[in-house]
């Protein structure tokens, strides 16, 4: 039986969107010690820049391409002790070799938003008969899969299997479905982690720290500016919410563009997938089309849209096809100019990663996963500069969260 023993100290700071979690880090990383060394994970580029600007006197260093893979890059600054700033794509390629140098070292992780832990781990229905019988045993508790194939040196056509299970990353459930999960020895490589995000119970990082038993604690952001920002443990210091959301954020209430997504699971992926090819799909186009033009008569600059990836394409429209972001991409300064929002998708957790943990005894929050998601995708808008947004959410379950939500969070009169 799998039993993993935690010695890291990791902390969730659980704040919205623009509430200071990046200066609160980078005056915790100022007032660090001298000989404290950093690793500092963010899903953006520009905020690589700015961790470098604003730390000068811990000189942050980027990875950089070394026998042609940035991982060996990183690979040389922890060697060399340097403090690193990267984003979430390089983290996702941590092998044994960086955990064994980060616990050497002794960094201190820095997430600026939670990282992709889970996926469908495709095989086919042979291989992975033929991999069960010879090559692995499967832990009736956890569902994770021991490399036991006697030959050490074992290269053939397991070997990215072999690897996997070296790091404790794959499982299976239900005797036929197995599961990626990102190596749980990374975080346990660093003796303490600091993770910022939003709405952390609801997202799937934190089932998968429950299915691993990673115990974690909450710190808070307190300050009212850029210069005050900073991290406390006491909740009651934790800085007061200064926004009537209900005032700032406009919710279209049309019941002509809203019966679209009437029913509960319109506008799912599923939905999406069964209505690819016929009128439905054209119709939400047009109401998307209509609440940019008529309804908002906004400029091309100031809209901002999403979908699924595969039906961007069948969506996209004159007039506002160039304010598209990607529906995974988390809450940024880079389109706070966008005040105009199309929010047209209902979103789920994929079912097998839901049924995963489900098995394991971990509590899903469905809702509260679909609300998470989407206040990402609406605080990349002016809202995150405390300005008036107007949004068009089709989906009648989607909408009825978000309105439940700015109730929840506004001042009570």
């Amino acid at each position: 039986m799998f039993i993993f023993k935690f010695d890291c100290d990791v902390r969730i700071v659980d704040e919205l969107m623009g509430r200071g979690k990046t200066s609160s880090a980078i005056r915790f990383i100022n007032e660090s010690d001298e000989d404290e060394k950093f690793l500092f994970i963010t899903p953006y580029l520009k905020e690589v820049e700015r961790i470098k600007t604003n730390c000068p006197t811990k000189r942050f260093k980027e990875p950089c391409f070394l026998k042609g893979r940035k991982l060996e890059g990183i690979k040389d600054l922890i060697n060399r002790g340097e403090n690193i700033v990267s984003t979430h794509a390089l983290f996702q390629k941590f092998d044994l070799e960086v955990i064994d140098l980060c616990r050497a070292k002794n960094y201190t992780l820095i997430m600026d938003e939670v990282t992709d832990v889970v996926e469908k781990y495709e095989i086919s229905k042979t291989d992975f008969e033929m991999l069960k019988e010879k090559f692995v045993s499967v832990d009736e508790n956890t569902g994770l899969l021991s490399w036991v194939y006697p030959d050490e040196n074992y290269w053939g056509k397991f070997s990215e299997e072999k690897r996997l299970c070296e790091l404790n990353s794959l499982a299976v459930y239900g005797g036929s479905i197995m599961m990626w999960l990102f190596p749980i020895e990374v975080f346990n490589a660093f003796r303490k982690i600091i993770i910022m995000t939003y709405m952390f119970d609801a997202q799937i990082q934190r089932y998968y720290y429950d299915y691993y038993k990673l115990p974690y604690k909450y710190m808070y952001v307190t300050g009212d500016s850029r210069e005050t920002y900073h991290f406390t443990d006491d909740v009651n210091e934790r800085s007061p919410e200064n926004y009537d959301f209900r005032k700032l954020i406009h919710i279209l209430d049309d019941e002509k563009l809203n019966l679209i997504g009437d029913r509960e699971f319109d506008l799912s992926k599923s939905w999406y997938d069964r209505n690819k090819n016929n009128a439905s799909i054209i119709q939400l186009r047009n109401n998307i089309a209509n609440f940019f033009i008529h309804k908002r008569q906004s400029k091309t600059a100031n809209n901002l849209w999403t979908t699924f990836k595969d039906y961007k394409p069948l969506l996209n429209g004159n007039g506002y096809g160039r304010g598209y972001v990607p529906l995974n991409m988390r809450a940024s300064n880079k389109y706070a100019n966008k005040n105009s929002v199309v929010y047209p998708v209902n979103r789920y957790i994929d079912p097998g990663i839901k049924n995963f943990f489900l098995r394991h005894n971990v509590t899903v929050d469905e809702d509260g996963y679909a609300l998470s998601e989407m206040l990402q995708f609406i605080w990349r808008s002016a809202i995150r500069n405390g300005e008036e947004i107007w949004v068009y959410i089709p989906s009648i379950r989607m909408r009825n969260l978000l309105k439940q939500w700015i109730e929840e969070n506004s001042p009570q009169n």
